[in-house]
């Protein structure tokens, strides 16, 4: 009798944790993003994401996971002279809440030293920049190097990812489904009498 009660709660605990692992594996529903600055005259500067920015339209605090993101920015800088065949250089970080973006650098080579505008893109690989942007606002910053920063035209933030499955909802299916053996040794146990 004993062996059979040790037996039952082993297999109660196995589907629990089974059940646990495999829902929180369920991806949740995909998504796509697009956030635009326009025009941007400071630095830094901030792009906050609202729901109808999502796509489709996200509700108020799912839990999300942000797979994909790239930043393109349009600039207005003067390059500075640096010697060498390509005399005139612009090159700036530029950090996304403090955290760099990625290992890239803006980095513009010039033969004259006239101020410009360039467009400029990245994708952003830092995990900690992609979990800011996962919290609805990113704070972008550029810190000129070489070369002097002037300002942003646009800024515009997109990228795509998925909302996260919902804890709650995980350990509720996997309370049901460990209910079911209980359930059944309740039916046998109200048969017999």
């Amino acid at each position: 009798m004993l062996k059979g009660k040790i037996l039952v709660v082993v297999f109660l605990f196995s589907i629990i944790i089974f059940a646990g692992n495999a829902f929180a594996l369920v991806a949740g529903e995909t998504f796509k993003f697009k956030d635009i600055v326009d025009p941007v005259l400071s630095n830094p500067w901030t792009h906050s994401i609202d729901n109808t920015e999502f796509n489709p339209d996200l509700s108020d605090a799912e839990p999300l996971i942000i797979e994909r993101a790239r930043l393109i920015l349009s600039l207005n800088f003067t390059p500075e002279f640096v010697g060498g065949k390509k005399p005139y250089v612009f090159m700036a970080y530029v950090t996304l809440d403090g955290l760099p973006m990625s290992t890239k650098l803006i980095k513009y080579s010039f033969k004259d030293d006239d101020s410009v505008t360039k467009t400029w893109r990245t994708r952003i690989t830092n995990p900690f920049a992609l979990d800011e942007i996962a919290n609805k606002s990113a704070l972008i910053k550029i810190t000129p190097i070489i070369g002097t920063f002037g300002s942003a035209n646009s800024s515009t933030l997109r990228g795509n990812g998925l909302v996260a499955p919902e804890p709650i909802s995980m350990v509720l299916v996997g309370v049901g489904m460990a209910g079911l053996p209980i359930a059944g040794r309740i039916r046998r146990f109200m048969s017999k009498g």
